[in-house]
């Protein structure tokens, strides 16, 4: 008799168990999408990231946090990139700057990234910045550098973004942004 009783149980035990790991599964998927899942796992070198796309509206992480965009929308994880940033954040493989951030940064934003369906239109940006600055034919989105730039030369998500066309020109910066030393402040 009590050997029939366990036999019973058994499939009861086994499906509970399967419904506790399905449901912790879905749970750290979910979780894994979030930005909180970075920097609960590697403090360092990802709260200052984190704290940037909570906190700080000078940044565009923040700008696209406020948007309902997160981390893995523009970082897309693969596999192989996740392997490889554990491995490095178990040896501690990796330098911080001053600011807190990783000194050396693998991802560029480019058009591939930052125009996808659903994100930024390059012919809705081309056309909002043409005359920019009230300058008749200046449009840093549709520049004679053409696609020898990407969007990371100017815009940093993380960071201050820079005035790449400063480096040669003397446009108008925006408010919060960082403007290399002139050419011509240089020569002179």
């Amino acid at each position: 008799m009590e050997g029939k009783r366990r036999r019973k149980k058994a499939p009861i035990i086994i499906g509970v168990v399967a419904v506790i790991v399905i449901a912790a599964g879905a749970g750290f998927w979910v979780w894994h999408e979030q930005p909180s899942f970075c920097n609960a796992i590697c403090h360092e070198p990802m709260d200052a990231y984190v704290e940037g796309y909570y906190k700080d509206p000078s940044q565009m992480s923040y700008t696209h946090q406020v948007e309902d965009v997160t981390c893995l929308q523009c970082h897309e994880p693969k596999i192989d990139e996740q392997i490889h940033e554990a491995l490095v954040w178990v040896n501690g493989d990796y330098e911080m700057d001053e600011d807190g951030m990783l000194a050396t940064v693998g991802v560029r934003a480019d058009k591939n990234m930052c125009a996808t369906s659903g994100c930024h239109d390059m012919e809705e940006i081309v056309a909002a910045t043409q005359d920019w600055g009230g300058e008749a034919g200046v449009n840093p989105h549709d520049s004679h550098q053409g696609y020898a730039l990407d969007c990371s030369s100017c815009h940093t998500a993380h960071g201050q973004s820079y005035m790449y066309c400063n480096t040669c020109h003397e446009f108008a910066v925006p408010d919060g942004w960082a403007e290399p030393a002139s050419t011509t402040a240089a020569t002179a």
